[in-house]
């Protein structure tokens, strides 16, 4: 498993996940990546020694291939973020933080997200086509309902979904790419 390294949070609100390293990551790098001015400053408080940048992810400067893992929270919504390497693939928010996260991980690097249910469940396999060519797709688990509504006050179905990036682009026909329906729909 992962041991050390260099890590990014590329929506990290206050750095959530980065007070909740295991004791035997401590001696990872931290990366975080705020948008909101006040929760990226809260967050450069609290963790010091984490390279914070308050900012769009889409203005980080931060070299592809550099990182290990990345983890979080990423926002979701019905909207796109304007980022000239990935307009052309018309991305919505959540969609977004997955494919820049690909490229700025190593080969062989794994994204854990916790994301809205809709990378999975909708019906166009496009992103789910983009991110299979480039990563491979370890699994998924689909949290209940409520699993935020202690914290955040929402009910919301999300997924937390892990990919392990590819040494190299390659179109593939995984079957996590397909919608399909059981006997519970």
């Amino acid at each position: 498993g992962f041991q050390s390294g260099n890590v990014l949070e590329p929506s990290m609100g206050v750095g959530h996940f980065i007070g909740s390293v295991p004791e035997q990551l401590i001696h990872s790098k931290f990366y975080g990546v705020e948008l909101d001015s006040i929760s990226g400053r809260i967050g450069k408080l609290l963790y010091p020694e984490s390279n914070i940048q308050i900012k769009g992810l889409e203005e980080t400067t931060f070299s592809n291939n550099f990182f290990d893992v990345a983890v979080g929270n990423v926002p979701f919504g019905e909207f796109k973020v304007n980022d000239r390497e990935y307009n052309k693939q018309n991305l919505l928010i959540h969609d977004y933080f997955f494919a820049k996260s690909l490229d700025k991980v190593r080969n062989g690097g794994v994204i854990a997200f916790i994301t809205s249910s809709g990378t999975l469940d909708k019906q166009d396999e496009s992103v789910r086509r983009y991110l299979n060519a480039r990563a491979e797709f370890l699994g998924a688990i689909r949290l209940p309902n409520n699993t935020f509504k202690g914290m955040a006050g929402t009910e919301v179905t999300s997924d937390i979904i892990f990919l392990k990036k590819r040494d190299s682009i390659m179109e593939r026909e995984d079957d996590w790419i397909h919608l399909a329906e059981d006997e519970k729909g």
